[in-house]
């Protein structure tokens, strides 16, 4: 018997254009995830974010995958029925798979919802991550702040708004303020840093037991220091209160002399001058005292609070997070052509409910069938590289 001839690849033209298809989908995710490899372990030892920081729960990315697993079997109990001419069934577990798919889909909506409460997300020109305690940290804090006051201020009606107003005053002024004042009176580069990491840790904490002891020690010691500093500037701040009503009372009388002399007339001169001095001296004190007395309350308000600052106050004020915008462009992409893939599958199910899936039929549904798998295998990919590592 003589061979015979095939002059075509051995498979149907809808298939074969399935598979050109997913060569190209396979180029497109090897070279998103190549570049998420590249970026994340080429970046500095301990400078990527943890999953704690980014709100990355484990347990629910593997519950997804556990999801998508499940969907590609359904899948193919749907292709074995349509095979066998069994329309009724392959249509059930048709309509299973989109339900799992569904299910991927809304469990994503929720992570994503998540981190979009906490501001965890990528946005130009930011979000609201920045990759390192600094001056343009401080900035963009102080800014945002005053910002969420103006519009408290606005729109205030009950009295938890009214509380969330002076919590935030307070944070404006005996942390914002305070550590703006302490970066601008020093020079030293590491204790700037130092001031304005743990003004972000005290926000958004980022559990690191070296970070943690340093900050820890730092605010110690800061809050002994304050104490003292109170201490004595309420003090010369009374004691210039009583000299300049001291003061008032000599000016008085020296006013109250009907015909003075030189000798009266430059004291009068005197005591004045002394009086504005004073007056001048008291409004720096009241204004020094007023800040150490803020951070003195902040200190104590703040220190016991677990979670951070933005967590317990349900709060969005910009925090520090190692490579987070980097992370966020990464994490949102490829999750996010990932979800749209399995939009597209859904939308393809979609299509193929109203038919009759018989076998004339079986050959689209295993077409569907396989560009499914793909998207399935991708996520195979993606979980262990984002959730695990």
């Amino acid at each position: 018997m003589g061979l015979i001839y095939q002059p075509a690849v051995p498979v149907s033209p809808g298939k074969l254009a399935v598979w050109l298809f997913l060569s190209t989908e396979i180029m497109f995710f090897t070279a998103l995830i190549g570049t998420y490899i590249v970026l994340r372990f080429g970046a500095p030892e301990g400078s990527w974010p943890t999953t704690g920081a980014v709100r990355i729960v484990e347990w629910i990315g593997a519950l997804n995958t556990f999801v998508l697993i499940c969907s590609s079997g359904t899948i193919v109990f749907a292709f074995e029925n349509a095979r066998r001419d069994k329309p009724a069934q392959a249509k059930i577990w048709l309509l299973l798979t989109m339900l799992l798919g569904g299910a991927f889909l809304g469990i994503k909506a929720y992570e994503y919802g998540s981190k979009f409460a906490h501001g965890i997300y990528p946005r130009v020109p930011r979000s609201l991550i920045y990759d390192r305690p600094d001056i343009n940290y401080l900035s963009g804090l102080k800014q945002n702040l005053s910002q969420e006051i103006r519009d408290l201020e606005e729109t205030k009606s009950s009295p938890d708004e009214q509380q969330k107003l002076e919590t935030l005053y307070l944070l404006q002024l005996g942390m914002v303020g305070w550590t703006e004042q302490k970066v601008g009176s020093t020079a030293d580069p590491m204790m700037k840093r130092l001031a304005i990491e743990s003004l972000a840790q005290q926000i958004y904490p980022i559990s690191d037991p070296q970070t943690d002891e340093r900050i820890n020690t730092y605010v110690a010691n800061e809050a002994n220091e304050v104490q003292m500093l109170f201490g004595e500037e309420n003090a010369k701040l009374k004691e210039t209160v009583l000299t300049l009503k001291s003061t008032q009372s000599d000016i008085g009388q020296l006013s109250g002399i009907k015909e003075p002399n030189d000798e009266v007339k430059s004291t009068l001169a005197q005591k004045t001058e002394l009086a504005n001095q004073l007056t001048a001296q008291i409004t720096a004190l009241t204004k020094k005292t007023t800040l150490l007395r803020k951070r003195k309350e902040a200190l104590e308000i703040f220190k016991d609070i677990h979670g951070g600052i933005n967590e317990h106050f349900h709060l969005k004020l910009p925090m520090v997070i190692p490579s987070g915008n980097t992370w966020a462009n990464t994490y949102f992409l490829l999750t996010g052509f990932h979800a749209l893939h399995v939009f597209g599958g859904l939308v393809a199910f979609l299509v193929l409910c109203p038919m009759r899936l018989g076998a004339s039929r079986a050959g689209l549904v295993e077409n569907v069938a396989l560009y499914w798998h793909f998207v399935d295998i991708v996520w195979i990919f993606l979980f262990p590289l984002l959730y695990l590592f």
